[in-house]
C-alpha cells in the first residue's frame, strides 16, 4: 500500500480487492459450469413449445361402420405470470367451468409456467371462456375418444383416459397401434409472451394412430345385446353374456355381457359393470360340459348311441355321495341320455371311459388354457389333472362339476361339434391398418386341431338336435332351421365349499341350422331368479337371436318333412 494512506482506506481497498475476486471466481463458474443452464433459462422465457396431438385410429367392425372414433375438443390452459388480476379472472372461470374459485386461484398462483384449467370440455364451455378474454388464458385442440354406439360393444372396445392412453378391452390391447405420436412445434415469444410466428423454427408433425378392422358384426352385435338384456332383465341376473360365432372361422360376430356400462362415461360406472364376464369369469358348466364325456364316449367306440342305461329312477348312491337327476328316469339309450339330460346316465357311462381318456378329451376340447382371443384379462379355467382326482371326481367332472370354464371356452367347445370334429381359434381382430388403408398386420385364422371324427361330430348333432327337439331345450326351437344345443344348470359353490341350493349358473350352447351349421351361440346367464333351468332362462335368448340372425343371413326355412328325409339318407 501506498506511504500515508490510512487504515480505513486499506479496508476499503482490501475490501474492493475480494469483492472483484469473487465476482472473477463467480464469473468463471458462470461460465465454465452454469453457464448452459443458465442459457437454457433465459431461452426458455422466450421459447414456446406447443403439442401436436395425433388422431387415435378408428376401430370398425368387420363390415367398416365406425365402432370408435377420435373428434378434436378445446382444452384450456394457463400461464399464470400472463394473468394479471388473478382473483377476478379465477371468479369469472369458475362460474363457466363449474370449478371452485379457490381451485382455480392456486393454480394461478403456481410458480409453473402452464397449468391446465380444464381438459377436452364442450364447444359450449370453450365459447364461454373465449368471451371472457382473459389474457394468459388460451386453448389447445385435443383428441378425444368417442363411442357412437354407446354401451354396445363396450367390453369389446374398452375406453381411454384424459390422455388418450387405452385402459381396457381392445383400447389397452392394442394402444401402441392404435395411440399415434405426440408431435412438437416449437416456436419463439416476444417480451410480452406473444407467438412469433416469423419465428418459427421447429416443427415435427404428430403421428396418427393405425386402424383396428374386427371380426364382430355391428347388426348381430345389436341383435344379440337387445335379447341379452331383455333375459337378463326378465330372469334378474347377477350378470350374463353372450358369444355369436363363426364355427369354422373362430370369428366372433358379437359378444356381450351384462351388466354393461357407457365408454363414453367410464368413469360413472363401476368396475364390475366393465368386466369381460365372457373371459374373465369361470364357473363349473353343469350339463353343458357333457358333450365332452358324451364326444369322447362315442370317439373311444366305448359306447355307442343305443346303449342301454339304468338311470335309477333319479336316485344314485355311489362311493358314499348321492347322486341326483332333475327328472327321475329308469332305462334310457345313450343318446337320449344327453337328450335328457341324465346325470346319472352320463356318470355311469363316464365310468367306462376312465379317467385319463376324459381328461385327454377335456384338453382336446380346450379346456384349462386360454383360448388366445385378442382381449386382455382372459382367464384359464380351471382343470386338474387325474392323479389328483378323488374317487368322485370322474363321475362329478363328466357332468360338470370340479372343472370351470369360461363362456368363451364352451363356445368353442360347441364349434368343434358344429363344424365336423376340429378345435378352432377364436379372433376378434381382423387386421390392423394404417389411414392409408395399407395392411400392417393380419389375424389370419389358425390351422383348426382335429379333436373328434367327423363321424363322431356328425351324430353328436344328431343327439344335439334331439335336445332342441325332445329334449331339455325345447324353447330353443326356431321353426324351419332345427337348431341344435346343451343346457347346463349348475349350483354355485358357496364360500364354505357346499353348493348351493339357491344360486346357479344357468347355459344353452347351441348351433344352426342344423344341417349345415353356420352360426354357434353360447348364452350364460349368473344366478337367474326365480327361474334357473337353462333350457328356460337361456334358450330363449338363443331362439330369439337365432331367427333374426337367420334373416339377416338370407337363410331361408326348411319343411322338416325334407329335413328328416334328408337325415333318414
Amino acid at each position: 500500500m501506498y506511504k500515508g494512506t490510512t487504515p480505513r482506506i486499506r479496508k476499503v481497498l482490501y475490501a474492493l480487492i475480494i469483492a472483484f475476486a469473487l465476482l472473477g471466481v463467480r464469473l468463471v463458474f458462470v461460465q465454465m459450469g452454469a453457464g448452459k443452464s443458465l442459457s437454457d433459462i433465459a431461452s426458455n422465457q422466450y421459447r414456446l413449445a406447443v403439442s401436436l396431438f395425433p388422431k387415435r385410429g378408428v376401430i370398425y367392425d368387420r363390415n367398416l361402420k365406425e365402432l370408435a372414433i377420435t373428434i378434436n375438443l378445446n382444452s384450456i390452459f394457463a400461464e399464470p405470470f400472463r394473468v394479471k388480476d388473478k382473483e377476478s379472472a379465477s371468479y369469472k372461470l369458475a362460474n363457466v367451468l363449474g370449478v371452485s374459485r379457490d381451485e382455480i386461484y392456486k393454480k394461478l398462483c403456481h410458480e409453473k409456467g402452464f397449468v391446465w384449467l380444464g381438459r377436452k370440455v364442450s364447444p359450449d364451455t370453450a365459447r364461454a371462456v373465449r368471451a371472457l378474454d382473459i389474457k394468459g388464458i388460451d386453448f389447445v385442440k385435443e383428441p378425444h375418444r368417442v363411442y357412437p354406439n354407446g354401451i354396445m360393444a363396450s367390453h369389446v372396445m374398452g375406453f381411454t383416459d384424459t390422455d388418450n392412453n387405452g385402459i381396457e378391452g381392445l383400447e389397452l390391447k392394442f394402444d401402441t397401434y392404435l395411440k399415434g405420436a405426440m408431435g412438437y412445434r416449437y416456436a419463439i415469444r416476444d417480451a410480452k409472451q406473444r407467438e412469433v410466428p416469423a419465428y418459427e423454427y421447429k416443427e415435427i408433425q404428430p403421428t396418427d394412430g393405425d386402424n383396428l378392422i374386427l371380426t364382430i358384426d355391428s347388426m348381430i352385435q345389436s341383435i344379440a345385446e337387445r335379447e341379452l338384456e331383455n333375459g337378463f332383465k326378465k330372469y334378474h341376473a347377477k350378470g350374463a353374456c353372450i358369444i355369436v360365432m363363426d364355427p369354422f372361422t373362430g370369428d366372433l360376430l358379437a359378444l356381450a355381457n351384462r351388466p354393461s356400462y357407457d365408454p363414453n362415461n367410464a368413469k360413472a360406472s363401476s368396475a364390475d359393470f366393465r368386466r369381460n364376464r365372457a373371459i374373465c369369469d369361470f364357473f363349473e358348466p353343469g350339463s353343458s360340459f357333457k358333450i365332452v364325456a358324451a364326444s369322447s364316449l362315442l370317439e373311444e367306440k366305448v359306447v355307442q348311441p343305443s346303449d342301454k342305461f339304468f338311470c335309477e329312477n333319479g336316485e344314485y348312491k355311489w362311493c358314499g355321495h348321492t347322486y341326483h337327476d332333475h327328472t327321475p328316469h329308469g332305462w334310457l339309450a345313450f343318446r337320449d341320455v344327453i337328450k335328457l339330460s341324465s346325470n346319472i346316465g352320463t356318470m355311469k357311462a363316464a365310468q367306462k371311459l376312465g379317467p385319463d381318456r376324459l381328461y385327454k378329451y377335456i384338453k382336446k376340447f380346450g379346456f384349462g388354457v386360454k383360448t388366445g382371443v385378442e382381449l386382455p384379462g382372459e382367464v384359464n379355467g380351471i382343470t386338474t389333472h387325474p392323479g389328483t382326482w378323488s374317487k368322485l371326481s370322474l363321475c362329478s367332472i363328466s357332468m360338470g362339476q370340479e372343472v370351470t370354464v369360461t363362456a368363451l371356452q364352451l363356445a368353442c367347445a360347441i364349434s368343434v361339434l358344429a363344424n365336423g370334429g376340429n378345435l378352432v381359434k377364436p379372433r376378434i381382430v381382423e387386421r390392423i391398418q394404417d389411414a392409408s388403408g395399407h395392411v400392417l398386420q393380419k389375424f389370419e385364422s389358425k390351422k383348426p386341431q382335429r379333436v373328434i371324427s367327423e363321424e363322431v361330430a356328425k351324430e353328436m348333432r344328431s343327439i344335439l338336435r334331439g335336445v332342441v327337439d325332445s329334449g331339455t331345450a325345447k324353447l330353443a326351437e326356431v321353426d324351419g332351421y332345427f337348431p341344435g344345443g346343451k343346457t347346463g344348470t349348475a349350483q354355485k359353490v358357496e364360500p364354505n365349499g357346499v353348493y348351493s341350493h339357491s344360486k346357479f349358473t344357468a347355459s344353452f350352447i347351441g348351433f344352426v341350422p342344423y344341417d349345415n351349421p353356420r352360426l354357434v351361440i353360447a348364452v350364460i346367464m349368473d344366478e337367474p331368479r326365480p327361474m334357473y333351468y337353462g333350457g328356460v332362462v337361456c334358450a330363449p335368448v338363443f331362439k330369439k337371436v337365432t331367427a333374426e340372425l337367420m334373416s339377416y343371413y338370407k337363410i331361408w326355412p326348411k319343411e322338416k318333412g325334407k329335413l328328416e328325409a334328408k337325415k333318414n339318407h
